[in-house]
Protein backbone atom coordinates (compact mmCIF):
# COMPACT_ATOMS: atom_id res chain seq x y z
CA UNK A 1 0.00 0.00 0.00
CA UNK A 2 1.36 3.39 -1.49
CA UNK A 3 1.46 6.62 0.87
CA UNK A 4 -1.46 9.35 0.75
CA UNK A 5 1.24 11.68 -1.00
CA UNK A 6 2.05 9.11 -3.97
CA UNK A 7 -1.52 8.14 -4.31
CA UNK A 8 -2.52 12.01 -5.32
CA UNK A 9 0.64 11.55 -7.26
CA UNK A 10 -0.82 8.90 -9.43
CA UNK A 11 -4.20 10.73 -9.25
CA UNK A 12 -2.48 14.01 -10.61
CA UNK A 13 -0.95 11.31 -13.12
CA UNK A 14 -4.04 9.67 -14.63
CA UNK A 15 -6.95 12.16 -14.40
CA UNK A 16 -5.47 14.49 -17.17
CA UNK A 17 -4.16 11.72 -19.26
CA UNK A 18 -6.48 11.04 -22.25
CA UNK A 19 -4.90 8.22 -23.83
CA UNK A 20 -5.11 5.92 -20.97
CA UNK A 21 -8.90 6.57 -19.98
CA UNK A 22 -10.05 5.90 -23.34
CA UNK A 23 -7.68 3.02 -23.61
CA UNK A 24 -9.17 1.93 -20.41
CA UNK A 25 -12.70 2.53 -21.23
CA UNK A 26 -12.47 0.57 -24.74
CA UNK A 27 -10.89 -2.38 -22.51
CA UNK A 28 -12.50 -4.88 -20.69
CA UNK A 29 -11.30 -4.77 -17.30
CA UNK A 30 -12.09 -8.46 -16.31
CA UNK A 31 -10.16 -9.31 -18.83
CA UNK A 32 -6.58 -10.76 -18.03
CA UNK A 33 -5.26 -10.47 -21.41
CA UNK A 34 -6.75 -6.97 -21.89
CA UNK A 35 -5.54 -5.83 -18.31
CA UNK A 36 -1.61 -7.00 -19.50
CA UNK A 37 -1.74 -5.05 -22.82
CA UNK A 38 -2.83 -2.10 -20.53
CA UNK A 39 -0.03 -2.89 -18.11
CA UNK A 40 2.34 -2.47 -20.92
CA UNK A 41 2.09 1.15 -21.70
CA UNK A 42 1.11 2.01 -18.33
CA UNK A 43 2.17 1.25 -14.74
CA UNK A 44 -0.23 -1.43 -12.70
CA UNK A 45 -1.40 1.43 -10.47
CA UNK A 46 -2.33 4.07 -12.91
CA UNK A 47 -4.29 1.16 -14.60
CA UNK A 48 -5.62 0.47 -11.05
CA UNK A 49 -6.90 4.05 -10.23
CA UNK A 50 -7.73 4.57 -14.24
CA UNK A 51 -10.39 2.06 -14.00
CA UNK A 52 -11.81 2.98 -10.35
CA UNK A 53 -12.18 7.10 -12.23
CA UNK A 54 -13.90 5.04 -15.38
CA UNK A 55 -15.93 3.12 -12.87
CA UNK A 56 -17.26 6.20 -10.84
CA UNK A 57 -17.80 8.58 -13.82
CA UNK A 58 -20.37 5.42 -14.71
CA UNK A 59 -21.74 5.17 -11.69
CA UNK A 60 -22.42 9.58 -11.51
CA UNK A 61 -24.18 9.39 -15.10
CA UNK A 62 -27.72 10.31 -14.50
CA UNK A 63 -26.74 11.84 -10.87
CA UNK A 64 -23.79 14.69 -11.55
CA UNK A 65 -23.99 16.90 -14.52
CA UNK A 66 -19.93 17.15 -14.07
CA UNK A 67 -20.32 12.73 -14.52
CA UNK A 68 -18.11 12.59 -17.70
CA UNK A 69 -15.36 14.58 -15.94
CA UNK A 70 -15.79 14.09 -12.48
CA UNK A 71 -12.47 13.19 -10.51
CA UNK A 72 -13.11 10.73 -8.15
CA UNK A 73 -13.30 6.91 -6.75
CA UNK A 74 -15.87 4.54 -6.97
CA UNK A 75 -17.11 5.50 -3.39
CA UNK A 76 -16.18 9.40 -3.26
CA UNK A 77 -19.36 9.14 -5.70
CA UNK A 78 -21.43 7.32 -4.17
CA UNK A 79 -21.37 9.55 -1.19
CA UNK A 80 -21.87 12.45 -2.94
CA UNK A 81 -25.22 14.80 -3.22
CA UNK A 82 -26.45 14.57 -7.14
CA UNK A 83 -26.33 17.87 -8.72
CA UNK A 84 -30.10 18.08 -8.56
CA UNK A 85 -29.93 18.08 -4.26
CA UNK A 86 -26.68 20.00 -4.17
CA UNK A 87 -28.42 22.73 -5.95
CA UNK A 88 -31.69 22.66 -4.40
CA UNK A 89 -29.72 23.16 -0.57
CA UNK A 90 -27.30 25.68 -2.18
CA UNK A 91 -29.93 27.87 -2.70
CA UNK A 92 -30.18 28.82 0.70
CA UNK A 93 -26.46 29.30 1.52
CA UNK A 94 -26.60 32.11 -1.75
CA UNK A 95 -26.61 35.42 0.33
CA UNK A 96 -24.44 34.30 2.82
CA UNK A 97 -21.01 36.10 3.41
CA UNK A 98 -19.04 33.38 4.80
CA UNK A 99 -19.40 29.58 3.86
CA UNK A 100 -17.63 26.47 5.13
CA UNK A 101 -17.80 22.86 3.58
CA UNK A 102 -17.15 20.84 6.23
CA UNK A 103 -16.70 16.92 5.51
CA UNK A 104 -16.57 18.25 1.87
CA UNK A 105 -15.55 14.95 0.03
CA UNK A 106 -15.03 14.55 -3.47
CA UNK A 107 -16.86 18.31 -3.50
CA UNK A 108 -20.29 17.49 -5.01
CA UNK A 109 -21.89 20.07 -2.65
CA UNK A 110 -18.91 22.11 -2.38
CA UNK A 111 -19.06 23.17 -6.45
CA UNK A 112 -22.86 24.57 -6.14
CA UNK A 113 -22.16 26.82 -2.96
CA UNK A 114 -20.73 29.99 -3.60
CA UNK A 115 -17.79 30.88 -5.05
CA UNK A 116 -16.21 31.86 -2.06
CA UNK A 117 -17.17 29.08 0.06
CA UNK A 118 -14.40 26.68 1.72
CA UNK A 119 -14.01 22.95 1.89
CA UNK A 120 -12.49 21.43 4.95
CA UNK A 121 -11.59 17.68 5.02
CA UNK A 122 -9.45 15.46 6.56
CA UNK A 123 -8.40 12.83 3.93
CA UNK A 124 -5.99 14.65 1.87
CA UNK A 125 -7.18 13.02 -1.38
CA UNK A 126 -11.02 14.08 -1.13
CA UNK A 127 -9.54 17.15 -0.83
CA UNK A 128 -7.54 17.02 -4.09
CA UNK A 129 -10.03 15.72 -5.90
CA UNK A 130 -12.48 18.57 -3.95
CA UNK A 131 -10.11 21.14 -5.23
CA UNK A 132 -10.59 19.96 -9.05
CA UNK A 133 -14.51 19.21 -8.71
CA UNK A 134 -15.59 22.29 -7.33
CA UNK A 135 -12.09 24.66 -8.10
CA UNK A 136 -12.61 26.09 -4.58
CA UNK A 137 -10.01 26.47 -1.76
CA UNK A 138 -10.08 23.58 0.38
CA UNK A 139 -8.54 23.17 3.71
CA UNK A 140 -6.49 19.73 4.84
CA UNK A 141 -7.69 19.17 8.43
CA UNK A 142 -9.55 17.65 10.98
CA UNK A 143 -13.33 19.69 11.16
CA UNK A 144 -12.80 19.22 14.96
CA UNK A 145 -9.56 21.31 15.18
CA UNK A 146 -11.19 23.72 12.28
CA UNK A 147 -11.04 27.27 13.85
CA UNK A 148 -12.89 29.92 11.30
CA UNK A 149 -16.46 29.21 12.47
CA UNK A 150 -17.56 31.65 14.57
CA UNK A 151 -19.46 33.80 11.84
CA UNK A 152 -20.01 30.87 9.61
CA UNK A 153 -22.63 28.98 7.47
CA UNK A 154 -21.78 25.19 7.66
CA UNK A 155 -22.98 22.30 5.75
CA UNK A 156 -21.52 19.17 7.26
CA UNK A 157 -21.62 16.04 5.67
CA UNK A 158 -20.61 13.30 8.47
CA UNK A 159 -19.83 9.79 7.28
CA UNK A 160 -22.56 7.53 7.56
CA UNK A 161 -20.33 4.35 6.35
CA UNK A 162 -17.77 2.55 7.35
CA UNK A 163 -14.97 0.72 5.20
CA UNK A 164 -17.25 -1.95 4.58
CA UNK A 165 -20.22 0.23 3.40
CA UNK A 166 -22.14 -0.53 6.36
CA UNK A 167 -24.60 2.06 7.44
CA UNK A 168 -23.66 3.61 10.94
CA UNK A 169 -26.07 5.32 13.68
CA UNK A 170 -25.92 8.55 14.60
CA UNK A 171 -23.41 7.65 17.79
CA UNK A 172 -21.09 5.99 15.19
CA UNK A 173 -21.02 8.38 12.33
CA UNK A 174 -17.54 10.19 11.97
CA UNK A 175 -18.06 12.57 13.62
CA UNK A 176 -20.71 11.41 15.63
CA UNK A 177 -23.82 13.58 16.88
CA UNK A 178 -22.58 14.64 19.83
CA UNK A 179 -19.20 16.37 17.91
CA UNK A 180 -21.84 17.65 15.54
CA UNK A 181 -23.98 19.49 17.55
CA UNK A 182 -21.17 20.80 19.28
CA UNK A 183 -19.54 22.42 16.09
CA UNK A 184 -23.09 23.69 15.22
CA UNK A 185 -22.62 25.75 18.34
CA UNK A 186 -20.02 27.70 17.14
CA UNK A 187 -21.83 28.69 13.60
CA UNK A 188 -24.36 31.14 12.99
CA UNK A 189 -26.34 28.90 11.17
CA UNK A 190 -26.39 25.80 8.47
CA UNK A 191 -27.34 22.42 7.38
CA UNK A 192 -26.35 18.80 8.49
CA UNK A 193 -26.82 16.00 5.87
CA UNK A 194 -28.21 12.98 7.99
CA UNK A 195 -29.74 10.03 6.47
CA UNK A 196 -33.18 9.86 4.69
CA UNK A 197 -34.46 8.14 7.85
CA UNK A 198 -33.96 10.69 10.60
CA UNK A 199 -36.89 10.93 12.56
CA UNK A 200 -37.60 15.12 13.53
CA UNK A 201 -35.92 14.46 17.44
CA UNK A 202 -32.50 13.35 16.25
CA UNK A 203 -32.15 17.20 15.49
CA UNK A 204 -32.26 17.86 19.19
CA UNK A 205 -29.42 20.36 20.11
CA UNK A 206 -28.77 20.96 16.71
CA UNK A 207 -28.44 24.90 17.00
CA UNK A 208 -31.02 26.99 19.40
CA UNK A 209 -33.69 26.37 15.92
CA UNK A 210 -34.15 23.53 14.02
CA UNK A 211 -35.95 22.47 10.34
CA UNK A 212 -35.70 18.81 9.24
CA UNK A 213 -35.97 18.59 5.62
CA UNK A 214 -36.33 15.09 3.34
CA UNK A 215 -35.62 15.59 -0.18
CA UNK A 216 -37.45 13.22 -2.77
CA UNK A 217 -35.22 13.20 -5.93
CA UNK A 218 -36.78 10.97 -8.59
CA UNK A 219 -38.67 8.74 -7.03
CA UNK A 220 -36.58 8.31 -3.82
CA UNK A 221 -36.26 10.29 -0.42
CA UNK A 222 -32.45 10.47 -0.55
CA UNK A 223 -31.50 12.96 2.28
CA UNK A 224 -32.74 14.02 5.13
CA UNK A 225 -31.01 17.76 5.97
CA UNK A 226 -31.63 19.45 9.74
CA UNK A 227 -31.29 22.84 8.99
CA UNK A 228 -30.37 25.30 12.18
CA UNK A 229 -30.56 28.55 13.50
CA UNK A 230 -30.19 31.57 10.15
CA UNK A 231 -30.93 29.39 7.87
CA UNK A 232 -34.07 27.62 8.71
CA UNK A 233 -37.09 29.03 6.81
CA UNK A 234 -40.31 30.18 8.66
CA UNK A 235 -42.08 28.76 11.36
CA UNK A 236 -42.18 25.19 11.15
CA UNK A 237 -40.52 22.00 12.12
CA UNK A 238 -40.25 19.85 9.29
CA UNK A 239 -39.82 20.70 5.22
CA UNK A 240 -40.96 17.84 2.26
CA UNK A 241 -39.13 19.03 -0.84
CA UNK A 242 -40.19 16.72 -4.28
CA UNK A 243 -37.24 17.89 -6.77
CA UNK A 244 -39.60 15.56 -8.89
CA UNK A 245 -42.56 18.06 -8.94
CA UNK A 246 -40.41 20.80 -7.96
CA UNK A 247 -42.36 21.59 -5.05
CA UNK A 248 -41.80 22.26 -1.36
CA UNK A 249 -43.83 21.87 1.68
CA UNK A 250 -43.40 22.76 5.40
CA UNK A 251 -45.20 23.04 8.66
CA UNK A 252 -45.92 20.72 11.33
CA UNK A 253 -46.56 16.97 12.22
CA UNK A 254 -50.61 15.98 12.13
CA UNK A 255 -51.88 12.89 12.36
CA UNK A 256 -54.50 12.31 9.78
CA UNK A 257 -58.41 11.30 10.58
CA UNK A 258 -58.64 7.23 10.69
CA UNK A 259 -61.55 5.70 8.96
CA UNK A 260 -61.63 1.88 8.60
CA UNK A 261 -62.93 1.92 5.36
CA UNK A 262 -61.67 2.64 1.16
CA UNK A 263 -63.59 5.50 -0.40
CA UNK A 264 -63.69 5.83 -4.08
CA UNK A 265 -59.83 6.57 -4.25
CA UNK A 266 -56.77 5.91 -3.09
CA UNK A 267 -53.87 8.52 -2.50
CA UNK A 268 -50.14 7.51 -2.37
CA UNK A 269 -47.81 10.21 -0.71
CA UNK A 270 -45.01 11.28 -2.24
CA UNK A 271 -42.10 9.51 -0.59
CA UNK A 272 -41.11 12.89 1.18
CA UNK A 273 -44.16 14.09 2.42
CA UNK A 274 -44.90 10.48 4.33
CA UNK A 275 -41.30 10.62 5.60
CA UNK A 276 -42.18 14.54 6.46
CA UNK A 277 -45.36 12.73 7.94
CA UNK A 278 -46.77 15.94 6.52
CA UNK A 279 -49.13 13.99 4.85
CA UNK A 280 -51.98 14.48 7.67
CA UNK A 281 -51.93 17.96 7.21
CA UNK A 282 -53.03 17.79 3.45
CA UNK A 283 -55.16 15.07 4.41
CA UNK A 284 -56.90 17.11 6.60
CA UNK A 285 -57.10 20.15 4.39
CA UNK A 286 -58.38 18.01 1.91
CA UNK A 287 -61.28 15.47 3.77
CA UNK A 288 -58.71 12.79 3.30
CA UNK A 289 -58.24 9.69 5.72
CA UNK A 290 -56.25 7.18 6.88
CA UNK A 291 -57.81 3.12 6.43
CA UNK A 292 -55.64 2.67 9.62
CA UNK A 293 -53.40 4.45 11.91
CA UNK A 294 -49.95 4.30 9.76
CA UNK A 295 -50.26 3.24 7.04
CA UNK A 296 -49.72 6.22 5.10
CA UNK A 297 -52.37 5.44 2.03
CA UNK A 298 -55.35 8.05 2.25
CA UNK A 299 -58.46 7.66 1.11
CA UNK A 300 -61.33 10.22 -0.19
CA UNK A 301 -64.61 10.09 -1.96
CA UNK A 302 -63.52 12.83 -4.35
CA UNK A 303 -61.54 12.73 -7.04
CA UNK A 304 -58.46 15.52 -5.95
CA UNK A 305 -55.53 16.74 -8.36
CA UNK A 306 -52.78 17.21 -6.43
CA UNK A 307 -48.78 16.69 -7.10
CA UNK A 308 -48.42 15.54 -3.56
CA UNK A 309 -50.19 12.31 -4.16
CA UNK A 310 -50.42 9.40 -6.60
CA UNK A 311 -54.29 9.13 -7.17
CA UNK A 312 -55.52 5.56 -7.94
CA UNK A 313 -59.56 4.79 -8.22
CA UNK A 314 -60.80 2.06 -6.39
CA UNK A 315 -62.35 -0.66 -8.98
CA UNK A 316 -62.87 -3.51 -6.53
CA UNK A 317 -62.29 -5.02 -2.70
CA UNK A 318 -61.40 -8.43 -2.11
CA UNK A 319 -59.84 -10.54 0.52
CA UNK A 320 -55.80 -10.99 -0.13
CA UNK A 321 -56.16 -14.56 -1.71
CA UNK A 322 -53.91 -14.97 -4.51
CA UNK A 323 -57.13 -17.09 -6.56
CA UNK A 324 -59.62 -14.34 -5.33
CA UNK A 325 -57.70 -11.87 -6.66
CA UNK A 326 -56.59 -13.34 -9.72
CA UNK A 327 -60.55 -13.91 -10.14
CA UNK A 328 -61.55 -10.21 -9.72
CA UNK A 329 -58.87 -9.23 -12.08
CA UNK A 330 -60.31 -11.55 -14.73
CA UNK A 331 -63.13 -9.77 -14.24
CA UNK A 332 -61.98 -6.38 -15.03
CA UNK A 333 -59.99 -7.36 -18.15
CA UNK A 334 -56.54 -6.66 -16.34
CA UNK A 335 -53.41 -7.13 -17.87
CA UNK A 336 -50.57 -6.13 -16.65
CA UNK A 337 -50.85 -6.05 -13.09
CA UNK A 338 -48.70 -3.56 -10.42
CA UNK A 339 -48.62 -4.39 -7.04
CA UNK A 340 -47.87 -2.62 -4.03
CA UNK A 341 -47.60 -3.72 -0.27
CA UNK A 342 -47.36 -2.12 3.35
CA UNK A 343 -45.84 -3.27 6.03
CA UNK A 344 -44.40 -6.04 4.40
CA UNK A 345 -48.07 -8.02 4.12
CA UNK A 346 -46.72 -9.89 1.28
CA UNK A 347 -43.95 -10.17 -1.18
CA UNK A 348 -44.77 -8.28 -4.20
CA UNK A 349 -42.60 -9.25 -6.80
CA UNK A 350 -43.83 -13.02 -6.08
CA UNK A 351 -47.73 -11.98 -6.29
CA UNK A 352 -46.88 -9.49 -9.54
CA UNK A 353 -45.39 -12.96 -11.19
CA UNK A 354 -48.32 -14.95 -10.23
CA UNK A 355 -50.92 -12.29 -11.23
CA UNK A 356 -49.14 -11.11 -14.68
CA UNK A 357 -50.90 -11.32 -17.64
CA UNK A 358 -50.00 -10.33 -20.78
CA UNK A 359 -50.68 -6.68 -22.31
CA UNK A 360 -52.65 -5.69 -25.06
CA UNK A 361 -54.52 -3.13 -26.42
CA UNK A 362 -57.63 -4.30 -25.10
CA UNK A 363 -56.78 -4.59 -21.44
CA UNK A 364 -56.25 -2.15 -18.71
CA UNK A 365 -52.84 -1.84 -16.35
CA UNK A 366 -54.15 -1.61 -13.22
CA UNK A 367 -52.44 -1.82 -9.39
CA UNK A 368 -53.31 -4.00 -6.55
CA UNK A 369 -52.49 -2.80 -3.10
CA UNK A 370 -52.15 -5.73 -0.68
CA UNK A 371 -52.94 -3.96 2.80
CA UNK A 372 -53.87 -5.02 6.34
CA UNK A 373 -56.80 -2.88 7.86
CA UNK A 374 -57.08 -4.11 11.42
CA UNK A 375 -57.42 -7.67 11.37
CA UNK A 376 -58.14 -8.46 7.77
CA UNK A 377 -56.37 -8.59 4.81
CA UNK A 378 -57.47 -7.38 1.56
CA UNK A 379 -56.52 -6.46 -1.91
CA UNK A 380 -57.58 -2.87 -3.80
CA UNK A 381 -57.51 -3.48 -7.24
CA UNK A 382 -57.08 0.46 -8.84
CA UNK A 383 -56.58 2.18 -11.57
CA UNK A 384 -53.77 5.00 -11.42
CA UNK A 385 -54.34 8.07 -12.73
CA UNK A 386 -52.33 9.31 -15.12
CA UNK A 387 -50.66 12.48 -14.67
Amino acid sequence: MFSVEKQIEVWKKVAYDSALLEAVEHSDVFQVSDISTLRKKWSAEEVSVAIELMRARSSAMGRLENAKTIISDLEGVQQTSSSAVAKWKAKRFAKCKHVVDLCCGIGGDLLYLPEHAIGVDINPLRCWMAQQNAAKKVDCCDVLSYKELKNSMILIDPSRRDAHGRRLTLDEMQPPISTVQEICKQARGGCVKLSPAINIEDAAEIGALQEVEYIEDRGRVTQGVVWFNELVQGDCEVTATSLTKGESISGFVETPRIFGEFGKWIFEPNPALERAKLHGKLANELNFWEPAFGLGLLCGDEFNESKWFTAFEVLSITSLRVEKVSDALRTLNAGEVEVKTRGGVIDPDVWQKKLQKPANDLNERLTVFALRVGKKRVAVITRRVKP
